[in-house]
């Protein structure tokens, strides 16, 4: 017998499992996998959908290329040992019934000799069926396997397992349009799992999937000739020239019209084309308004798998995925928007470009960020996120990025400055890229909140109709990441695409702009939407008030992690991508190097005081000089973020630290990792007062007296006074205030605003913390 090239394993594609249901039947069974995800394996017409296009293009392949090995359920009521399980998840698969059938029976009969099917009544598909005894025989030799069926959590996975322990030479992949499961959420963490635990290759399109078997992908063009439109029936509104592929691509795209019209959204870049449609179908009925999104073949497939990973959530306020084709090289996804309306359908970018309507801006931002995204960024979670890795900062890039500097500057970028305009001098960004980033490394993944995203939201990708309905397209990037990374980078095209600069006089303003942008201690204090100067030129104040309202979401989004380094990462990010961008001119390009360049000294400034513990005093005071001598700090040691306790303790004894007061509750020893700190104090002569305060909260005034006399009474013996508590802000903030109000005897506001500007704007974090201190002054100043 002939050894095959490859072996293509169908798993379970059965009526009782994958036929097609109307939208509101009940499945027959606890097995189908819904109306959903039956839709999206098959197609909303089968003889077009994913399943027959791989059916298809298998039974066209030669024996010695590729072996077809069908494995379907098969139950038979009368045996004792399937009873249990039929009556668990109901009848289902039964021998010899329509629900028994593959949904590709009809188009297989008389090929019996080109497949072979395995009856399997379990899990396991290697108990009690021939299937060990076939493979077996190829046992030494390497083969490629490829998966295609449901259910991509139990079966499939289950067959991927079994397959890569038993014969560990073979390759083993799985595409994504050809697997389904009850839910596109445990789809994903399957096909994810299949991938790091078992080494099974996932592969975005069916091309893809296919040219691992035998090199060769279905053949689009036998469907494309039973199309009931030619491109003379299309016309075309814009610049973008489609070519031959992509025609091709339209027609079976609209293969049941008789007439569409497309006007160009975006087009050119990366190869990339977005089309608005307006279809009139064979009855001449008018269709529903489409977006078709063209590419490279397998970066849209994996736009179509990262936007079926979201699909769910963004629910109405987004498109659905009603078709996709893959002709040669190429790919097209078909987004349906059910209550897009007719009319002037346009981009962000250009409304915004021709639009003075600030509020109007603003509405459409919080219809992005709020109501769409939103229901993304709701599910956040804090996790460590190294941005330095997750933003891409590499050495490798310093060669480009040089390239693109000395371009737009004219003249070599020599030493550790350099001079943008005369006058305008800034840190030399290519000496970053070619110096720093071989040395500098984040202290530790410091956690930050991350969410699903998408990834590349610019102007383009926001699309409005006729009554400034805002839908968003092109999930290509869409995945879980940083929470402000589509914040950043719509910021970064506001500022350096969609904002015109075009002499020095609006460039030295707009540099203004980017100082007071990025130069903030603090990124959960919104800047005030009505800035504190007029900006001289119109578009300047423009770009000011709509990004002075896209700051105003990050509070909520990223709570208590308000330092502005994961935005001076993120937004030299894009910066230095931006000097590459031919709809940018060189005073934008210039600009976007300047703001690069400041957010290169807030990184280096991070990464220097996140090395060694940051103790902030408070300010030297003419009445009280022993205030300067009461430092705030984080938790030294802190596990959570990876410190080293011994180091810490040496920095805390080299600043000649005398007395700690420590505020953690006993829990949190534990919690982060430090349960011996208060010996290691001691052995290092420290002295030290334990006073446990819940997080985000405030002790009683009784309570508090005696603290504060220790703390005075440390300082009245020359001493130097570090008060910390988890992070640092909220505790130690509350402390450092109490003890200014007792000896100071001023209000708690100047008491907050004097611990705020010597510590942080976060310092006193809670309401609690601020009513107690209220509350403490009128105690304090009628005693």
């Amino acid at each position: 017998m002939p050894i095959p090239k490859a072996i293509l394993f169908t798993q379970c594609l059965q009526n009782d499992f994958t036929a097609l249901l109307e939208k509101y039947d009940s499945p027959p069974n606890a097995l189908h996998v819904g109306y959903q995800e039956a839709k999206r394996l098959l197609g909303e017409m089968i003889e077009y959908g994913p399943v027959y296009s791989l059916i298809e293009w298998a039974y066209s392949t030669n024996t010695d290329d590729l072996w077809i090995i069908h494995i379907r359920d098969w139950h038979d009521p009368v045996q004792d040992s399937q009873k249990e399980h039929l009556q668990q998840f109901g009848p289902h698969c039964i021998k010899d019934t329509k629900g028994a059938e593959f949904v590709f029976e009809s188009w297989i009969q008389g090929k019996q000799d080109r497949h072979q099917i395995i009856n399997a009544s379990g899990l396991n598909d290697f108990v009690d069926t021939s299937l060990e005894k076939i493979l077996n025989q190829f046992k030494e030799h390497p083969l490629k396997i490829g998966i295609a069926g449901v259910w991509t959590e139990a079966k499939v996975q289950f067959l991927a397992y079994d397959i890569r322990t038993r014969y560990p030479k073979w390759e083993i992949a799985v595409c994504p349009a050809l697997t389904a499961s009850s839910s596109l959420g445990m789809h994903f963490i399957a096909l994810d799992q299949m991938k790091e635990i078992l080494g099974v290759q996932v592969f975005p399109s069916i091309g893809a999937f296919t040219s691992f078997l035998n090199g060769t992908v279905p053949n689009l063009e036998k469907r494309i000739t039973h199309s009931r439109i030619s491109a003379d029936h299309f016309r075309y509104e814009g610049n973008y020239k489609i070519n031959e592929t992509d025609e091709r691509l339209l027609l079976y795209l609209f293969r049941d019209c008789k007439e569409v019209e497309y006007k160009c959204l975006d087009g050119g870049f990366s190869g990339n084309v977005v089309l608005k449609s307006k279809s009139t179908d064979h009855i001449g009925h008018n269709q529903v308004p489409s977006v078709i999104k063209i590419g490279p073949r397998d970066s849209i497939a994996r736009e179509r798998i990262a936007f079926e990973r979201i699909e769910e959530v963004l629910g109405n306020n987004a498109p659905s995925i009603v078709d996709f084709a893959e002709l040669e090289g190429r790919g097209a996804i078909k987004y349906r928007y059910a209550a897009m309306l007719e009319g002037n359908v346009r981009t962000f970018q250009k409304n915004y470009e021709s639009s003075e309507n600030i509020p109007e801006l603003k509405a459409i931002l919080d219809t992005v960020f709020l109501k769409q995204l939103g229901k993304l960024y709701e599910a956040a979670s804090h996790e460590k996120l190294n941005l330095l890795e997750y933003y891409d900062f590499q050495s490798k890039y310093a060669t480009g990025v040089r390239k693109r500097v000395e371009s737009i500057l004219g003249k070599p970028a020599i030493g550790d400055r350099m001079e943008i305009e005369r006058g305008i001098i800034v840190p030399n960004v290519c000496k970053f890229y070619e110096e720093d980033l071989l040395s500098m490394r984040e202290y530790s993944a410091v956690p930050h909140y991350t969410s699903y995203v998408h990834g590349d939201l610019n102007g383009a990708n926001i699309i409005l109709d006729a009554q400034n309905n805002v839908w968003l397209i092109d999930f290509f990037h869409t995945h879980k990441g940083h929470i402000l990374k589509d914040l950043i980078k719509l910021e970064n095209d506001i500022l350096f695409i969609f904002t015109k600069i075009q002499n020095l006089e609006e460039w030295k303003e707009a540099i203004k702009l980017s100082d007071e942008l990025l130069k903030i201690s603090d990124l959960g204090v919104p800047i005030p939407e009505r800035p504190k100067k007029t900006w001289k030129y119109p578009q300047i104040n423009k770009a000011y008030s709509v990004i002075a309202h896209l700051r105003s979401y990050y509070p909520s989004l990223i709570r208590m992690d308000r330092d502005p380094y994961q935005l001076h990462a993120a937004a030299l990010r894009y910066a230095m991508h931006t000097l590459s961008f031919d709809e940018s001119n060189d005073w934008q390009k210039k600009w976007a190097l300047y703001a690069g360049a400041i957010c290169v000294t807030g990184i280096r400034d991070y990464i220097q005081r996140s090395k060694i513990l940051r103790i902030d005093y408070l300010k030297s005071d003419e009445k009280d000089s022993n205030l300067s001598q009461i430092g705030l700090t984080i938790l030294p040691g802190r596990k959570d973020r990876d410190r080293n306790l011994e180091e810490d303790i040496a920095t805390i004894s080299n600043d000649g630290i005398t007395h700690v007061l420590c505020l953690l509750t006993e829990n949190e020893f534990l919690e982060y990792g430090v349960k011996d700190l208060r010996k290691k104090y001691q052995s290092k002569g420290l002295n030290v007062y334990h006073f446990p305060i819940l997080d985000q909260m405030a002790p009683l005034t009784k309570q508090i007296l005696p603290v504060l006399k220790w703390m005075d009474q440390a300082l009245f013996q020359n001493g130097k006074l570090l008060i910390h508590c988890v992070g640092g802000l909220g505790r130690s903030g509350t402390l450092a205030a109490a003890y200014t109000i007792w000896k100071k005897r001023i209000s708690a506001q100047e008491a907050i605003s004097f611990v705020r500007e010597s510590r942080s704007e976060r310092a006193i974090e809670s309401r609690v913390q601020e009513e107690f201190l209220s509350n403490f002054e009128i105690e304090i100043l009628n005693s």
